[in-house]
């Protein structure tokens, strides 16, 4: 199989089109007679072959004659048997040849490396569930040099569980997972992890704040707390706001009983915590939601995804470093960069109404689970235990528009129904209990 790259075919067709493979020198030693030819030149069938290719060389006069027969050509000053040549291994190679007393010019053959092999790489032979595997396909030239194939490749995995994911995925039972590799004409041998369940649960977190926001396209007072989100995240990295669209093309079923549940009837409302309301004016009173996300608490919540097209793969890991009683936990998948135009009340965003072409993000989209959580099962709350939540989903064309633009929230409730902690990834990406 050859590997060629652009840069060789670029450097072939400069090569080629200055000098034509071939180089010649008048008189060569001083030789030739005025009735005789008074050069020779040598040139190549290619000046960039693939390691293991036949370089086939022709001495021609300059009066065009083809004295290749009775020429002796010259590698790196050595005299070959003929005319063809089959170099030992990569690397330059500066070509010469003699006919009576004249000696051309020289040129210059790049023998370059090929492909001789596959194999599946990773970074380490066992991993603990909640983890993600990543599969590397690496391919091995004849000069022992590896290069990352990965993206041009076509990964088969195998094990207790069917992935979608392609060369990254996110195993949620224990056992061995096998890949193999596909790549032009290559197969690799299969490679197997085991995956354990030995990871270690923190006993303390950081602490992270919720906003869930009311809001909709139709709604002009409502870029007044967009701007106050837009704030807290500018305060903190430990703020997850999620936008729970009612009365325009964003609206669910989901986010409707959520409203529901808050006794939400006016609008812009949004909770923080899902235990108090953020008070007016939002952008005003940013404090209130960023004094929720300072310092460290006793459970948290981690998230490892791996994505493919619309097929997304991932798990939470609920972890807890103290006993709770009643703890639920919720699971939503949310989309950013949703074009709509916005009205608007406010001086905000230009003072624009409507905003055209308003971002919304942070989307509801879907929930897995009861949008006011799911109980986590009994003795599974406790201290040094982590929860674990494995989600394999089709992303629909009807419900996601761009895959790239998800978002996975995962939050711990108490039996009240108030936030213990939140946390958010970005589908293919993942976050730590920290």
């Amino acid at each position: 199989m050859k590997f060629k790259s652009l840069t060789k075919i670029f450097l072939f067709v400069m090569v080629s089109a200055l000098f034509s493979c071939s180089s010649s020198e008048d008189n060569g030693n001083g030789g030739g007679t005025p009735d005789g030819p008074t050069s020779i030149s040598v040139s190549a069938s290619a000046l960039f072959v693939d390691f293991g290719t036949d370089v086939d060389f022709t001495v021609t006069t300059n009066e065009g004659t083809n004295v290749t027969s009775t020429s002796t050509i010259m590698v790196d000053g050595t005299a070959i048997t003929g005319n063809s040549y089959n170099a030992p291994s990569t690397g330059e190679y500066t070509v010469t040849a003699t006919f009576e007393d004249l000696t051309s010019s020289s040129i210059t053959v790049n023998v370059l490396p090929i492909i001789v092999d596959i194999d599946v790489q990773t970074a380490q032979t066992s991993y603990n569930l909640g983890e993600r595997i990543d599969f590397r396909v690496m391919a091995v030239d004849n000069d022992g040099n590896e290069i990352d194939v990965t993206n041009a490749s076509e990964v088969v995995i195998s094990g207790s569980e069917s992935y979608n994911t392609g060369n990254i995925v996110i195993p949620g039972v224990i056992g061995d997972v096998e890949a193999y590799a596909t790549f032009d004409t290559f197969t690799s041998d299969p490679k197997t992890v085991n995956v354990a369940d030995n990871g270690n649960t923190p006993g303390s977190f950081t602490k992270k704040a919720l906003i869930e926001d009311f809001t909709g396209t139709w709604c002009g007072w409502c870029p007044r707390v967009s701007q106050g989100i837009e704030l807290c995240l500018d305060a903190s990295d430990n703020v997850v706001p999620i936008g729970v669209h009612i009365g325009d093309f964003m609206e669910n079923s989901y986010g409707n009983q959520i409203a529901n549940s808050f006794g939400v009837n006016s609008f812009p409302t949004a909770y923080i915590n899902r235990s108090a309301e953020w008070a007016y004016p939002e952008n005003s009173n940013v404090n209130q939601v960023t004094s929720q996300a300072t310092g460290t608490t006793q459970n948290g919540i981690a998230i490892n995804s791996a994505i493919k097209g619309r097929d997304l793969s991932f798990i939470v890991s609920a972890g807890f470093g103290q006993n709770v009683n009643g703890a639920r936990v919720v699971v939503f998948l949310l989309e950013n960069g949703i074009s709509a135009n916005q009205a608007n009340y406010t001086n905000f965003y230009g003072g624009a109404d409507p905003i055209p072409n308003f971002i919304h993000d942070h989307v509801l989209r879907y929930s897995f689970t009861s949008v006011m959580g799911d109980a986590v099962p009994a003795g599974q709350a406790s201290a040094g235990n982590s929860y674990r939540l494995k989600y394999d989903y089709e992303l629909p064309t009807n419900v996601i528009g761009d895959p790239t633009q998800v978002e996975i929230v995962a939050m711990i409730l108490d039996s009240n129904g108030d936030l213990i902690n939140v946390n958010v990834t970005k589908a293919g990406e993942w976050t730590d209990f920290n």
